[in-house]
């Protein structure tokens, strides 16, 4: 880490330490998630996608958060090739300046993924082995394919959920190094949007894409969703405004957020549209 990036890092756990933590919602008008708002989209999330589960960690870690409750992981995410350099697939006025596409949302074929119901994530435990067999078998034919545990993370300095990814070889066993993750992102926003930084429960070296921009850029997809909803509404009398559901945050953040990893396919399926 740099010495720059160091003074970052201790600058925002200063701050942490000298500031309480969120309590006043304002997500409609911000962007930001109190801790509470936080645990409620996750718990959206993980009711309407059971790929995703809580996992939880000490007490120490994060304490405004539930102990059950430190952050989401989808495990076993496919990645069946290398990012492209840069957004080339996209025109330029809907990419913003930290990599963002903030106009439009890749269709992604995802995988369709069962878990048991009696299945629980505890602290340090790792994923059976079911399905396990048909992702080797696959590996044997694809031999670019990688496998990612996703994690959703709250920072409380942004206020704003924050995306770690680990990588793996096919066996979901051997762990990918620095560089081979770097593969998976595009090339033009590591260092930016994307950087590398220990998981904050884990402590773990991880694929983290930085959320300095993250509350602004889900202003700004509110607000087109309102812009819609207006005009579309525009004839009809007595039209209710529209107000995003602040419990579907975490939907909304998975959706935009896709759009830097556009190979890795976790599950961002939902009943609503950006456009």
């Amino acid at each position: 880490m740099s010495i720059r990036r160091s003074l970052y890092e201790g600058f925002k756990n200063v701050h942490n330490k000298l500031h309480n933590v969120k309590t006043t919602s304002d997500f409609q008008t911000t962007g930001r998630l109190t801790p509470k708002e936080f645990v409620e989209a996750g718990d959206e999330l993980v009711h309407k996608n059971p790929v995703w589960q809580w996992i939880g960690g000490p007490e120490s870690v994060q304490d405004y958060l539930p102990k059950e409750k430190k952050c989401i992981v989808y495990r076993g995410a496919p990645c069946n090739e290398r990012a492209p350099v840069d957004h080339s697939s996209a025109s330029p006025e809907t990419v913003d300046e930290d990599g963002f596409v903030l106009t439009e949302v890749p269709q992604v074929a995802l995988p369709t993924t069962v878990i048991e119901e009696d299945k629980v994530l505890t602290w340090d435990e790792h994923d059976d082995d079911s399905g396990e067999e048909d992702l080797i078998a696959t590996a044997k034919d694809n031999s670019s394919l990688r496998i990612y545990d996703v994690y959703i993370v709250y920072d409380r300095y942004y206020q704003t959920p924050r995306m770690y990814l680990v990588g793996y070889t096919s066996d979901h066993v051997t762990p990918l190094t620095m560089d081979q993750m770097k593969e998976d992102v595009y090339r033009s926003n590591y260092g930016k949007t994307v950087t590398i930084d220990p998981h904050p429960i884990l402590s773990i070296p991880c694929i983290s894409i930085h959320p300095c921009r993250h509350a602004e850029t889900m202003r700004s997809l509110m607000h087109r969703m309102q812009e819609n909803h207006d005009r579309e509404k525009t004839n009809v009398p007595n039209a209710e405004p529209f107000v995003f559901p602040t419990h579907l945050a975490m939907l909304l953040f998975l959706k935009f957020i896709s759009t830097v990893l556009p190979t890795i396919q976790y599950d961002v399926s939902s009943g609503f549209n950006l456009v």
